[in-house]
């Protein structure tokens, strides 16, 4: 590992231990004597302490610092880390290395008189002392350490969402997936939980209408304290440059922007993702981003994906990975006998969906052809009928 290698890695994870703080935890391994720069030294041994102490840590702590404008300059990188454990591994590994290089050297200034044999136990004795260092942390956990609890589950009585994980609601397009997640989003705000809906496939005057008209025929009013919903163009979580995956900033800022938000919506996923569809490999490292948010603060995100066109229904498009990483997955199909509703059917289920939720329901939703309120029956609206 080069020395600019270094240095360019150690910013990486200190910038994204500033972005998102949590990540501290998950560099404990590491201590402010392990990182080559001294500017690097001095700030982590700074967000060590502060974290220690249970203080916030942003760029505020460094202000009227030496190191200001240094940081500033951090979070100006254009790459998150992708997966924090290998960038401790490294700075840990390239610590050990300079560790061994500087006591190898003592060994042999300060033994010019032994023989060959002494300083050969001398190195081994050094080599068992390296090998104690743990480079990867494994929380291996005391089954008496964990306090056992049931999954919770937000909507239960409608379409059931777990909390602290991902589900996926997938379909053919047309078939009406928008205006389900839109009817989501007013239920759950209705019930005093705050909710995103990320709609980008439609303009958000079309959203507005569809809300209102959902609104009028469910009886149920908007509660714009609790409700927020964007059209704006989606940022991808995954960039790739020279067949290399990071994580786009962009990513961090919106989870901070999603702090107080429980559910979350995000339609289309793939507008989201940023990696190559069919690469299970990268479309776990972007489920995995949203799996460990969700499960980290207990948040439900909803991602509302497309089917392939010629693909049996309940065949998500691209990899299976995207799937798999979800903890529930619903898909829809339109109702042969009645053009107004939907028949939604749970395909995965981990976490006892199936306790609140049969394997399908029939929903009605808001579709532009049958606007007129003479045309629903509002019993239908308002009522999920198990099949």
């Amino acid at each position: 590992m080069t020395e600019n290698h270094i240095i360019l890695t150690e910013q990486a994870l200190l910038a994204g231990i500033i972005i998102d703080p949590k990540l501290v935890e998950e560099a404990d391994t590491l201590t402010h004597s392990d990182f080559y720069d001294y500017r690097h030294r001095e700030i982590f041994a700074k967000i060590k302490e502060l974290h220690t102490a249970g203080k916030a840590i942003d760029l505020t702590n460094f202000a009227g610092t030496e190191y200001q404008d240094y940081v500033l300059e951090l979070m100006q990188l254009p790459e998150g880390l992708l997966n924090i454990n290998q960038y401790v591994q490294e700075i840990k590994n390239a610590s050990l290395r300079r560790l061994l290089i500087l006591r190898l050297a003592d060994i042999i200034n300060s033994n010019k008189n032994s023989n060959f044999t002494e300083i050969k136990a001398k190195i081994l004795e050094l080599s068992l002392k390296l090998e104690q260092n743990t480079l990867v942390k494994f929380d291996f956990k005391l089954p008496s350490s964990v306090t056992a609890k049931k999954t919770s589950f937000l909507l239960d009585d409608f379409i059931p969402l777990p909390a602290g994980a991902v589900t996926m609601i997938s379909s053919r397009g047309g078939s009406g997936k928008s205006a389900l997640a839109l009817q989501i989003a007013l239920r759950a705000a209705d019930r005093q939980i705050p909710t995103l809906a990320w709609l980008s496939e439609d303009p958000d005057y079309t959203t507005k209408y569809r809300l209102e008209k959902i609104s009028q025929f469910t009886e149920i009013q908007v509660n714009n304290d609790c409700l927020r919903f964007t059209d704006q163009i989606p940022f991808q979580v995954l960039k790739k440059s020279d067949n290399q995956i990071s994580i786009n900033p962009v990513f961090y800022e919106f989870k901070a922007a999603c702090r107080d938000f429980k559910i979350i919506i995000l339609d289309p996923l793939i507008a989201f993702y940023g990696g190559n569809e069919n690469d299970n490999g990268e479309a776990r490292q972007f489920m995995d981003l949203l799996t460990e948010w969700a499960k980290r603060d207990n948040k439900s995100i909803i991602l509302i994906h497309h089917h392939a066109k010629f693909a049996n229904l309940g065949d998500a498009r691209g990899a299976t990975a995207l799937v798999d990483a979800a903890r529930a997955h619903y898909t829809l199909e339109a109702d042969k006998s009645d053009n107004k509703n939907i028949i939604v059917k749970i395909e995965k289920d981990n976490w006892g969906i199936k306790t609140f939720f049969r394997n399908e329901k029939n929903i009605q939703i808001f579709k532009e052809n049958f606007e007129d309120k003479e045309a629903f029956q509002k019993e239908n609206i308002i009522n999920i009928r198990g099949l």
